[in-house]
């Protein structure tokens, strides 16, 4: 199931009355967006505990509610349940007993779904034809985003059962036995595994065990039992369905299965059914395992989070609204400002910045293993688009590493003097250049793995670690924030154009989006996006650019205030490319006498900061250009470059760190 977990009385013990933001990183999960304490109880199996389930550990160890199958002698099979679900109050411990749901997973079985004439849904028939039960895992995923709400214009809050915990026995059957289809297992192992790809302990599907999900119990009776017993009016039920869908579909989400008996009513103290201010009678939603995403939420939801991120961006240097959660701390090294905190794999994000709302976006389950491009030939550096749909540039720090250069070239033996700069210094030395002018891509965060790593000892260069030895992680157990046994990622915004660059938030006027972005994103119809192709490819092969280079380099549209599309005096969508310096010189869009003023001037601008870059070249230098080769200049006439390498630019008279 999981690589590590805790297990044994005496540990289980030490940590059952901490905060669940407060246990130890070896002991926590992520999967679909949900962390769970892994516990191993002593009963054997694996017991995934939420933070609404983890004060109630005692209660919740499968001793108390599924040993000698407690949950059917004790408790209630639940009438008109389709699976195996009861309602049952645990053993008591300690003279609290918790009142649970008790439900067993009916992953990768067949679904027995049969909708009603009278459904009212526009569910497609190809939908409910191919509908399949949810994970555990996945169900409660969506179960918390439903309870997050955020999608839609406001509406009423949907009330659901908590979701506590995910047991699975240790006991093994054969695949006749539970009924699976072992082609919907895999996709739903798939699944699992691409929303953790990145994660040392993977939380792993496994076809031949059972997987119990434990609910809250919700007091009260559903609308079918209350409608039969002549509480409910005949109006108000049937009325109810409709409404819940509705409701749901506002919010961004569908039950395949939405019927009355999972709409549990409660009664006042006068025997009067519960109702809000509008007069309708007040329910909360049971029964998740066909809950899914409409089509509009899913689209929509990856739009929602960019957009929150530029917003996020734009006020990252304020001071953080509200106190930073429990497993995040403040810090600030060489006058950068982080948000730091340990990931449930035990890798260390240090996110720029004093948002906390951030951390999140940059965890490396959202980066780190989504497909990439691969930007360089010598070193490892990716460009991405993470799952909350931002592109982004992640590099694998070299600090700890011995340069391979010639010791016999000047340059070479400054280069193997100084050595590579460690992460903190990079995004110093950037923001630093950014401050005083020089264009630069925006650093956002910096990563150490959580799995240790070693390199050769002729390849090492221990002076960094040395030199940052006194500078420690903030929190209760500081430790050096530089350490030789783990590999460190800097994570950079995707250079998008000079425009771009100037600003490091959501920008205030013109904002400038990628091409396939403005389309999915309603800025450009499908015709204006298949259109404006077509016309920058004929652009592109007028200047020896063939239509591959549209592909190769992000095709971006300007946007104006308004939020429609900047255009040319001719009417035309103003379209730019990204493009460092060499490749523009190898596909003669600029000339030697250019690509050298270029590098010149750049070095000049570094050197009246008192800067210097030891190792400067063409791919360091990103311009952007229009489709007729046409590079964006400035007053001057100068062609606007970017830097985007720091790991050998440092200070010539003193230290760049601050």
């Amino acid at each position: 199931m999981a690589t590590s977990s805790v297990s044994g009385d005496d540990r289980l013990a030490a940590i059952r009355g901490r905060p669940f933001d407060d246990l130890p990183g070896d002991l926590r999960v992520r999967v679909f967006g949900v962390d769970y304490a892994h516990v191993r109880p002593s009963e054997g199996g694996d017991l995934y505990l939420t933070r609404y389930g983890w004060p109630s550990l005692a209660q919740l160890l499968p001793g108390h509610w599924y040993a000698d199958r407690w949950y059917a002698q004790s408790g209630q099979r639940l009438p008109g349940s389709t699976g195996h679900a009861y309602h049952v109050l645990t053993r008591p411990v300690g003279g609290s007993q918790a009142d649970l749901v008790v439900k067993f997973s009916r992953v990768a079985q067949d679904v027995p779904l049969t909708v009603a004439t009278s459904f009212p849904d526009t569910v497609p028939p190809e939908v409910l034809a191919n509908a399949r039960f949810n994970s555990p895992w996945e169900e409660f995923g969506l179960v918390m985003e439903l309870r997050r709400g955020g999608f839609g214009p406001p509406g009423p809050r949907i009330l659901t059962q908590h979701p506590l915990a995910i047991y699975a026995p240790p006991e093994e059957y054969a695949l006749w036995q539970l009924g699976r289809s072992e082609g919907s297992f895999l996709q739903h192992d798939r699944l699992l595994a691409e929303d953790q790809e990145n994660a040392v302990r993977a939380i792993e599907l496994d076809i031949r065990r059972i997987y119990v999900v434990l609910y809250q119990w919700i007091k009260g009776m559903d609308a079918e039992a209350s409608f039969g017993a002549g509480e409910l009016a005949e109006d108000d039920f049937r009325a109810f369905t409709p409404r819940v869908i509705g409701e749901l579909a506002q919010a961004g989400f569908r039950v395949l299965d939405n019927k009355p008996k999972h709409f549990i009513v409660r009664k006042r103290r006068d025997g009067a059914l519960l109702r809000g201010r509008d007069g309708r009678v007040r329910h909360a939603l049971v029964d998740f395992e066909l809950l899914q995403r409409t089509p509009e939420h899913q689209q929509q939801f990856k739009i929602r989070q960019r957009r929150k991120y530029w917003d996020l961006l734009h006020h990252a240097e304020e001071p953080a609204p509200a106190a930073l959660p429990p497993h995040l701390r403040a810090a600030k090294v060489f006058g950068v400002s982080y948000v730091m905190g340990t990931g449930p794999d035990g890798g260390q994000l240090w996110v720029v910045g004093r948002d906390p709302e951030l951390w999140d976006y940059f965890n490396p389950d959202r980066w780190l293993r989504t497909p990439r491009l691969k930007l360089s030939l010598m070193n490892e550096v990716y460009r991405t688009r993470t799952r909350d749909n931002i592109q982004v540039v992640y590099r694998r720090s070299r600090v700890g590493t011995r340069p391979r250069v010639d010791p016999l070239l000047q340059r070479g033996r400054l280069i193997r003097e100084y050595g590579f700069n460690s992460p903190f210094e990079e995004i110093a030395i950037a923001e630093l250049l950014h401050q005083m002018g020089v264009a630069t891509t925006h650093p956002r965060a910096i990563y150490r793995t959580g799995h240790p790593t070693t390199t050769a000892a002729y390849l090492r260069d221990d002076r960094r670690f040395a030199d940052h030895a006194d500078l420690l992680t903030p929190g209760p157990a500081p430790e050096p924030i530089l350490s030789r046994n783990h590999d460190y990622y800097t994570v950079w915004d995707y250079f998008r154009s000079a425009d771009a660059q100037h600003r490091r938030g959501w920008p205030d006027g013109r904002g400038v989006t990628a091409l396939g972005r403005a389309r999915d994103d309603g800025l450009l119809s499908h015709q204006e996006y298949a259109e404006l192709v077509e016309q920058v490819g004929r652009r592109l092969s007028r200047i020896g650019l063939t239509e591959a280079a549209l592909a190769d380099h992000e095709c971006m549209v300007a946007i104006a205030q308004d939020g429609t599309p900047c255009r040319r005096p001719d009417g035309a969508i103003e379209v730019s490319l990204c493009i460092d310096a060499l490749t523009a010189y190898e596909h003669e869009l600029l000339g030697e006498e250019a690509f050298r003023r270029i590098t010149a001037r750049l070095d000049e601008r570094l050197r009246a900061v008192d800067c210097e870059a030891l190792d400067l070249a063409g791919n360091h230098l990103l311009l952007s250009m229009d489709p007729d080769g046409r590079f964006k200049t400035n007053d001057a006439g100068d062609i606007e470059v970017t830097l985007c390498n720091f790991e050998l630019i440092r200070g010539l008279y003193r230290s760049l760190r601050f």
